[in-house]
């Protein structure tokens, strides 16, 4: 089996009978940092047969959650716990407290890039058992002081122009759209999920810096990936204490752009709709995960970013309002 450290988990997996290396896909195979016997995470990727299709809740399957086209169910009565992860084309099947991921993949799909969407979500219920926890949202560090900045909000909500402006002034990335949340004896920490940027086409031609980085438009949508690593060489980071300041964007054209404070009241309910395992019955570590973005939001400054368009006909709006804050 292929190995690789996350954030002192080992990662194994093999891949048999042609199927796709959804682990490399997600750009894992590199790993970040060590494995220090946090636990190990085995990943079997399979090609399946032509059942994968069908929806497994005839086979007794129980709904649970979903994340677009990717849908999970729980395991049928009777049976040993464990979710069911099927985007129509492909299984992937994440046993509670088994530290094992099985993949059973056709090599078709109906949306581009579900089947690896299915496995980075499997992955994120898999770590919650060693104290990592998923989180959606984007975090830099200041190239200045270092402190770290947490971009919380939901899709479409503008963390990817966000973090592309801050990186574009200098600022140390750790992703754009995913993170990990873990404890640590200094405090909550943030540790990057490796995933390329996610880039609309407003965001490419206010930077066009980024186009020779851009991959092709998708099927659905048009956003392309980007490689930040190649995009901003050097500025990439695995992990960072807590942020001292949350940013809380929303995209709204035909207003200028403005920083405003927001009550923690309102930011943890926002750190909380951005942690989809909270919301999940029968996951390990639901009290631990609501501990960490507790003192997340007690110990940071939140504000609510308003991104106007002329943010990116000057995106140096940005980064001299947030200099302009007392961190």
């Amino acid at each position: 089996m292929q190995t690789a450290a996350l954030h002192g988990v080992t990662l194994a997996w093999t891949t048999e009978d042609g199927a796709p290396d959804l682990v490399r896909e997600l750009g894992l195979d590199e790993g970040i940092g060590r494995a220090d016997g946090r636990g190990r995470i085995e990943i079997f990727l399979r090609r399946g047969g032509a059942s994968l299709d069908a929806d497994p809740s005839a086979e007794g399957y129980r709904p649970s959650f979903f994340h677009g086209i990717v849908q999970a169910y729980r395991e049928p009565t009777g049976a040993p716990p464990a979710f069911l992860l099927w985007d129509h084309k492909s299984r992937i099947l994440v046993p509670a407290g088994a530290s094992r991921i099985e993949a059973f993949l056709s090599g078709e799909e109906l949306v581009a890039g579900s089947a690896r969407a299915s496995l980075e979500i499997a992955l994120s219920l898999a770590l919650r058992a060693c104290g990592l926890f998923h989180l959606h949202a984007a975090a830099l560090v200041h190239p200045r002081h270092g402190e770290a900045v947490l971009v919380v909000g939901g899709a479409g909500a503008g963390k990817t122009t966000t973090t592309i402006t801050l990186a574009s002034a200098g600022y140390e990335f750790l992703g754009d759209d995913a993170l990990l949340l873990e404890d640590d004896p200094r405090g909550p920490r943030l540790c990057a999920f490796p995933r390329p940027f996610h880039v609309g086409p407003a965001a490419l031609s206010a930077f066009p810096r980024l186009m020779p980085f851009a991959g092709p438009t998708k099927r659905q949508g048009d956003k392309r990936d980007v490689d930040p690593k190649r995009a901003f060489p050097g500025q990439d980071r695995p992990t960072c204490l807590a942020p001292t300041l949350v940013l809380h964007p929303r995209i709204e054209p035909d207003q200028p752009t403005t920083l405003a404070p927001l009550a923690k009241a309102e930011a943890l309910g926002n750190l909380i709709a951005s942690s989809g395992g909270l919301v999940i019955d029968d996951v390990p570590g639901k009290t631990e995960h609501l501990a960490l973005l507790a003192r997340v939001t007690n110990r940071a400054r939140h504000y609510d970013l308003r991104m106007g368009r002329d943010l990116l006909d000057d995106p140096s709006i940005l980064p001299l309002g947030i200099d302009s804050l007392d961190f």
